[in-house]
């Protein structure tokens, strides 16, 4: 087995299986799918919550090939008023590289870096500003681009990108929810956009 057993058809999750693959030779990979989880709760929750009764595997299944120092994530809190931090995870870091963010509009400019020297630590925060971002709605989804490298000295490393958008959202209590100031009514709408 190349891990613990995953449970729930609708998380995202990951097996390292280099101590599995026999290089230069030919490879069989094989996955048992279960009609229900082992675990009550994801039943509940795919089955009596969400009416979902099919199996199966519903999200891409694919193999990823790392250099041994690479970022196996970043959580990304991107504000309305255009405050960024990233946090992201480090695979083997090296005391002294360096991990750049940074974030382009869809014109393909740079409107933004932030950056983080590695200690040991697996976990860097990234920050910086972007003036007067394009705030993200779902009447109006602009997305921005965040490139993140982990460099050394002028080398990179590594890379990976992640589109993401600038908006806060708010519950302001006895009030309601607002995003990017706006109050949502209970219908999911702007209310400025039907008065």
């Amino acid at each position: 087995s190349a891990g613990p057993i995953h449970q729930g058809a609708f998380y995202r999750f990951k097996y390292n299986i280099k101590d599995k693959l026999k290089f230069g030779q030919e490879n069989l990979l094989e996955v048992t799918v279960s009609k229900m989880s082992a675990d009550a709760s994801v039943n509940n929750a795919e089955r009596l919550a969400d009416y979902w009764i099919f199996g199966g595997i519903f999200r891409p299944v694919y193999l990823e090939a790392f250099p041994t120092q690479h970022i196996a994530y970043t959580a990304i809190d991107a504000k309305a008023n255009g405050a960024f931090s990233m946090k992201a995870h480090l695979v083997n870091p090296q005391p002294g590289q360096e991990v750049v963010g940074e974030i382009m509009n869809t014109a393909g400019k740079v409107v933004g870096t932030g950056r983080a020297t590695v200690s040991k630590d697996t976990l860097v925060t990234l920050t910086t500003t972007v003036p007067n971002p394009l705030q993200w709605t779902a009447e109006t989804p602009h997305l921005y681009t965040v490139n993140t490298y982990i460099k050394a000295g002028k080398k990179n490393l590594y890379l990976t990108s992640e589109k993401f958008g600038f908006r806060t959202i708010e519950i302001r209590q006895g009030d309601g929810i607002y995003l990017n100031g706006t109050k949502i009514n209970d219908m999911g709408y702007h209310l400025d956009a039907w008065d």
